[in-house]
């Protein structure tokens, strides 16, 4: 298709070939065309834009002269593109590719994505801009007003894509990029507002009220006015330290959300009567997109990047918006939730289970209203804890997470019976785990359902990465087991290796004649370990005992 370019002097591309449209004359021609939206340009009108207050005297006929000429150079590609209609001419821009419609396009298809996808999508319709629009043109209105209207679109684009960067948690990167924007532009009071806003996000309080103190005499100096609503709103949040400045959505995935519709009704019925409740379950099981679903705009702590356990506090202090906090950061926790109430999500708490559980002892008490809400593979141990053990899927609702996650890759893909068949395998194939299965149907994008059946054996090599975006804090399903194992004791790690080649389970005593010798720990201390740090499944309904 021929590609037209108008956001800068005019250039239109044949697949990678520049055309040469033969002169001044025939680019303005185009452009004045163009320019009109794919509306008819009265022969008039059109003479006047290309050359002025002086067209030639017999001016229709000259235009058809240059018309016939710049068909010939747009080729058999775009010679049906300028069409003769009535009294003038038109430039058919529903089959021809002009870059004003497409980055009129992916700007307002960026208001309704995430804020990751929506910087993608506004960044690509920027790099798109090469100068003025239509800059082969002299002013006019109708010029200027098309002008205008891209110009504005580009203003809110950049300072969309600020937005995104901001509401993304990038705070840091998007402080410069933002006072690029407030230099070019001071009059945007937008541009104030998410500067003040990124300002304070990254600790700087007082560089955030002296950027509010610039935009206030800016406007004063400039037009005589104050701070408007918003700013004036921002400013009162910023010195009182409104904490939800910076509360954060906990970032519900794109994907649906199935089978576990059961565990939201348990987790709610609990928080009845119940203000600690811990989801406890094994490495992929869902436990994390289990509390996204439940929680409705929570405090959301996530602490699979703590490494130290002294990083805690200031973790969650940053979760319910606290910045600069300058002495103990729990004390500081405990006055700013005070008698509020709220739902505090404590995510991968596993490798650092007795801070959290401390934690989680000095907040309660002091915060009445408080809720926590913890996913860990260990339960924290505290007293008036509730433990949610979240199983693997059914097979029911595994062969349809996985029949979903296809459709997702392969969009109007139903399997036959035979892939049902082959869904089932896969899914038991799988232990019904949630991330294993999506990572599986990330692979129908090469393999039909029969051949990632076949190839299970190897799973970790045939599971692949995990795509981004995703709430798992691990790049594959092999690193996410990993980490439940290497947060084991080395007893507890001794007889979990032993225990590997079991297949389909063990009793008691099996497991009792492979314990390595040497050990303090009995079998059955080792094993309740082992359960307990969700590496092992108890079977309690089986007599003698099956794990």
């Amino acid at each position: 298709m021929l590609a037209v370019r108008v956001l800068g002097p005019i250039e239109v591309v044949a697949g990678d070939t520049r055309v040469d449209l033969g002169g001044s004359l025939p680019r303005r021609l185009l452009a004045a065309l163009v320019s009109a939206g794919g509306q008819v340009v009265a022969d008039d009108r059109l003479a006047e834009l290309v050359w002025g207050a002086k067209p030639p005297a017999k001016a229709a006929a000259t235009l058809q002269v240059y018309v016939s000429r710049l068909r010939r150079s747009l080729g058999p590609e775009g010679r049906d593109l300028l069409e003769r209609d009535g009294l003038g001419y038109r430039f058919d821009a529903a089959r021809g590719s002009v870059d004003a419609s497409r980055f009129a396009e992916l700007i307002e298809v960026s208001r309704g994505l995430s804020p990751g996808e929506a910087m993608h999508g506004l960044s690509e319709a920027l790099e798109l801009w090469r100068g003025q629009p239509y800059a082969d043109l002299a002013d006019s209105d109708e010029v200027d007003a098309a002008r205008g209207r891209l110009t504005e679109l580009r203003e809110v684009a950049l300072e969309e894509r600020a937005a995104a960067r901001l509401s993304s948690g990038d705070a840091t990167g998007a402080v410069p990029d933002l006072e690029e924007l407030v230099r070019a532009a001071p009059l945007r009071e937008r541009r104030w507002a998410l500067l003040v806003l990124a300002l304070y996000r990254v600790g700087r309080q007082g560089d955030a009220l002296a950027a509010l103190r610039r935009a206030r005499a800016v406007l004063a100096e400039e037009l005589g006015v104050d701070l408007g609503a918003e700013l004036q709103d921002l400013e009162r949040q910023v010195l009182a330290q409104d904490p939800s400045l910076r509360k954060r959505p906990s970032g519900r995935p794109l994907t649906s959300f199935l089978g576990r519709h059961s565990e939201i009704d348990t987790i709610d019925g609990l928080f009845h009567t119940q203000r600690l409740i811990s989801l406890v379950g094994p490495a992929g099981v869902g436990k994390t997109r289990l509390a996204v679903e439940y929680a409705d705009d929570p405090w959301f702590a996530r602490l699979a990047d703590v490494r130290q356990s002294g990083e805690l506090p200031s973790v969650v202090a940053d979760a319910i918006g606290l910045v600069a906090v300058r002495d103990d950061p729990v004390s500081a926790v405990i006055r700013a939730i005070g008698d509020r109430s709220g739902l505090l999500v404590l995510d991968n708490c596993e490798h650092i289970v007795e801070a959290v559980a401390d934690l989680v002892v000095a907040l309660l008490p002091h915060c009445p209203e408080l809720r926590v809400l913890a996913t860990s593979r260990a339960p924290l141990g505290v007293d008036g804890e509730v433990t949610v053990a979240v199983q693997p899927l059914p097979l029911e609702f595994a062969e349809a997470l996985l029949v979903d996650r296809v459709q997702a890759v392969r969009p109007g893909w139903q399997p036959t019976d035979d892939e049902r068949t082959q869904a089932s395998r896969i899914s038991v194939a799988l232990d019904g785990l949630p991330l294993a299965i999506e990572l599986a149907a990330a692979r129908a994008r090469m393999f039909g359902l029969g051949e990632i059946a076949e190839r299970l054996d190897d799973r970790f090599a045939v599971l692949g990465s995990v795509p981004r975006g995703s709430l798992t804090a691990h790049a594959t399903l092999e690193a996410a087991i990993g980490w439940s194992v290497d947060l084991l004791s080395d007893s507890d790690r001794s007889l979990l290796l032993r225990l590997w080649p079991f297949e389909g389970g063990f009793t008691l005593e099996a497991a009792d004649a492979v314990r390595p010798a040497g050990q303090s720990e009995t079998t059955l201390e080792l094993l309740s370990s082992l359960v307990t740090r969700s590496v092992v499944v108890a079977d309690t309904g089986r007599c003698p005992l099956g794990i």
